[in-house]
């Protein structure tokens, strides 16, 4: 790599994911770039984690083992740390694809005023939590994709101005699960642009254990929050489109769950979802979920 590209900060915060950390931590090393310092911040781990840091300590410019506050606040202490130009988060459990930051540091450092950039992210399970997906990046192009989640674009897929990251305050660390999100939309807010990068460059592991298969029930909370914070800066339509598109994903969840019920041959629970989520939001009726749960509960269609 050319001397002259910009440099990056790479942050794994962790927290007893001895397990997978050295899969992790050999997908960042892999990637060989010269211009590149990287951090590994755990919150206190109780299994092997230490001691999988301890195997690559040559490798690191800093790692840390001590309590902390959170996912956001380990990743926030990295930062206030970091030197180089870019910042990436992979955290402890995810991989960089061969190749993925040679892709990011070449756009970044070909695109004029390029501060943020995102890439496609695959998704892989294990045999307890089996997931299989891909998508190619679908940046928020604005604050409304962003808190009604009209985007597709993974964490481990962004690399940030560090500069850009620092000037906002980091990660609000009052967040446990969508600290991510809300920092996009801050961002966003700010005037701040994300520029998607034509292919995948990381991998986001689905297990047992992890926030996004273990505690998926407890994001809710947290996206009302978002909403409630950031719904009310919106310019007056705008607030009135993210109300509708919200009401709608709410909907539409529950006639995802009708259509479930009814798969698994629980009629009476099937029509209560479907009635409950057409009240909650008539309009919904004519989103795709609505017409479809409409069609197996009120006609029999598969």
């Amino acid at each position: 790599m050319r001397s002259d590209w910009p440099s990056l900060t790479v942050i794994t915060p962790t927290y007893n994911s001895g397990k997978y950390l050295a899969e992790t931590i050999d997908s960042v090393l892999s990637q060989d770039i010269p211009t590149v310092e990287y951090f590994i911040v755990d919150g206190g781990s109780t299994d092997n984690t230490v001691e999988v840091i301890k195997r690559y300590e040559k490798h690191l410019a800093w790692w840390v083992s001590e309590p902390d506050q959170g996912q956001a606040n380990a990743v926030n202490k990295a930062v206030r740390r970091a030197t180089c130009d870019f910042i990436v988060e992979v955290d402890s459990d995810d991989l960089l694809l061969p190749g993925a930051m040679h892709a990011a540091l070449d756009v970044l450092r070909n695109t004029p005023g390029a501060r943020w950039v995102a890439g496609g992210v695959l998704g892989f399970g294990t045999a307890e939590a089996p997931r299989h997906e891909w998508h190619m990046p679908k940046v928020p192009r604005n604050l409304l994709d962003c808190i009604t989640y009209r985007f597709q674009a993974g964490t481990p897929g962004h690399v940030w101005s560090r500069e850009m990251m620092q000037a906002v305050g980091g990660n609000d660390e009052s967040y446990r699960y969508l600290y991510d999100f809300e920092f996009f939309a801050r961002l966003l807010e700010r005037g701040e642009r994300c520029i998607a990068i034509d292919r995948p460059l990381a991998a986001y592991r689905f297990h047992p254990t992890s926030k996004s298969v273990a505690e998926i029930d407890k994001f809710a909370g947290e996206w009302a929050r978002i909403h409630d914070v950031y719904i009310p800066k919106l310019p007056a339509h705008q607030q009135v489109i993210a109300r509708h598109r919200i009401a709608v994903l709410r909907a539409g969840a529950e006639y995802t769950r009708a259509a479930t019920e009814l798969a698994e041959g629980n009629g009476a629970e099937a029509r209560s979802r479907f009635l409950r989520a057409l009240a909650s939001y008539p309009p919904s009726l004519l989103s795709r979920n609505g017409l479809g749960c409409a069609r197996r509960i009120l006609l029999g269609a598969p």
